[in-house]
C-alpha cells in the first residue's frame, strides 16, 4: 500500500511541476510577443515621422509575421490625408520601415520581398 500512495505522490507532484512549467512557457511567449509588438510600434512611429508630414497620427499593429510586419497608420486629424500601411522588416533585431502608402503593386511587394501572409 505504501508503494502505491508513494507512486501517487510522486505522479502529483510530476504533474504540477508539468503544469508550473506551462504556464511559465506561456507567460514568456506572452510577453515576448508584446515586447515585439511595441518593437515595431516604436519602428513605424519614427518611419511615419520621418517619411511623411502628417502632423498626428496613431498606429495599429496589424500582423507579424517572422521578419516582416504590417502597421496601418491612421492620421488624428482625417482631414489631412487618409489612412495607410507601413510594411517593416526586422534586419539583425533591428525594425525598419521598407514602404508606406495607401495601395500597393505586385512590383512593390516583390521589390521588398513582402511575403504574401503579410500583404494587403
Amino acid at each position: 500500500m505504501r508503494i502505491t500512495s508513494k507512486t501517487s505522490s510522486v505522479r502529483l507532484c510530476h504533474v504540477r511541476l508539468i503544469t508550473l512549467l506551462a504556464l511559465a512557457i506561456t507567460c514568456v511567449g506572452s510577453s515576448s510577443a508584446a515586447s515585439e509588438e511595441r518593437a515595431v510600434t516604436i519602428a513605424a512611429k519614427e518611419y511615419v515621422a520621418a517619411n511623411s508630414r502628417v502632423s498626428g497620427f496613431h498606429v495599429r499593429v496589424e500582423k507579424i509575421e517572422k521578419d516582416y510586419a504590417r502597421v496601418k497608420v491612421i492620421p488624428k486629424d482625417p482631414s489631412e490625408t487618409d489612412a495607410a500601411w507601413v510594411f517593416l522588416k526586422r534586419e539583425k533585431g533591428v525594425w525598419r520601415g521598407l514602404m508606406m502608402g495607401t495601395y500597393f503593386t505586385r512590383e512593390d511587394y516583390n521589390e521588398f520581398h513582402i511575403p504574401g501572409g503579410i500583404q494587403l
